[in-house]
């Protein structure tokens, strides 16, 4: 994840936690609704 052990020891366990949620989910891909708001947005534009 990239944190050093002194960055973890100072997170509360929810903070890492969702460090570790975070990081687990962002294979790169937008998701749908990503790909939706970012299509939506740049309707708005043209």
């Amino acid at each position: 994840m990239g944190f050093t052990p002194q960055q973890v020891n100072a997170m509360s366990m929810w903070q890492f936690f969702a460090a570790c949620e975070a990081h687990e989910r962002d294979d790169g891909k937008m998701s749908d609704k990503e790909a939706d708001e970012l299509f939506e947005w740049l309707k708005s534009k043209g």
